[in-house]
């Protein structure tokens, strides 16, 4: 899931540059630059916050483990 997440980031920083070369390329097309920029929001914090759970879920899975550590010695 971390891996997801860092990916959907990855493609919300392209969809940001894919704005700015509409924007370069055709300066009326405003209405376009702000709904791809609005899909990289959306992007970037689906993306954030699958990495802060999977990284959330690594840190219980580990603390569970040494919990059990403890417990068998």
């Amino acid at each position: 899931m971390y891996g997801l997440g860092r990916a959907l980031q990855i493609l919300a920083m392209v969809d940001c540059g894919v704005a700015l070369l509409i924007g370069a390329l055709n300066p009326s097309a405003y209405a376009i630059q702000l709904v791809i920029l609005g899909s990289a929001v959306i992007l970037f914090s689906v993306g954030r916050l699958l990495q802060k759970k999977a990284r959330a879920t690594a840190t219980s899975i580990g603390e569970q483990d040494q919990s059990s550590m403890s417990e068998s010695e």
